[in-house]
């Protein structure tokens, strides 16, 4: 199967718990949460992210609210492994401004490239190869579906947007967008800050 190089990793995060705070009707969406990390465990469980990777001792484990393993898990099967494109937030921050940051949206992995794709482009199998010769394939690519909640962030925190803001604005974020989910059905594998990301030709 012939590759084609799309990109290269620049932003590796976790989600420590879920962004989307409060109870409904009052639900709203929140990153704070969100951490940095040097490097993460992808795995058929989920993701897991590593800090200090370059310390003295072994790095400190923090588990993505999507991981089986989380106390609160948002696993629903489908959504192990969070990706997006820089390209994509180019074309979000373009539509709602400034304050719509990048990593906000909650992916896991950013991937810089100038590409934007549909889930359709990407036949459903993204590879990455890493820096210590390994090669990660996350398959059963699909998008990642804005909520309600998040689109209200987007639309700079306004809490009560009209409908038809609402569903332009979902409709806008949806078909990747806003962001992939996918699975990594191999043994575990780390991934760091820099690996090189293809899809087939």
């Amino acid at each position: 199967m012939a590759l084609r190089k799309i990109g290269v990793v620049v932003r590796l995060q976790i989600q420590q718990e879920s962004l989307k705070r409060g109870r409904s009707p009052n639900r709203y969406y929140d990153p704070a949460s969100l951490l940095l990390v040097d490097a993460l465990r992808l795995s058929e469980e989920g993701v897991v992210g590593l800090v200090d990777v370059e310390g003295q001792h072994a790095p400190r484990e923090v588990l993505d609210v999507h991981h089986f393993g989380h106390y609160d898990s948002k696993n629903r099967g489908d959504n192990d492994i969070s990706f997006n494109f820089t390209s994509h937030y180019a074309r979000m921050r373009e539509r709602f401004g400034k304050h719509f940051e990048i990593g906000c949206a909650g992916e896991n992995i950013l991937i810089e490239t100038d590409e934007e794709f549909e889930v359709s482009a990407l036949d459903d199998d993204v590879t990455i190869k890493t820096a210590r010769g390994k090669t990660v394939r996350l398959t059963k690519v699909c998008p990642a579906a804005p909520c309600a909640p998040f689109s209200e962030y987007a639309l700079n925190g306004q809490q009560k947007p009209s409908r038809d803001e609402m569903r332009e604005t979902l409709q806008f974020l949806d078909n990747g967008t806003r962001g992939f989910y996918a699975q990594q059905p191999g043994p575990p594998v780390i991934i760091t800050v820099g690996d090189e990301v293809f899809v087939s030709e």
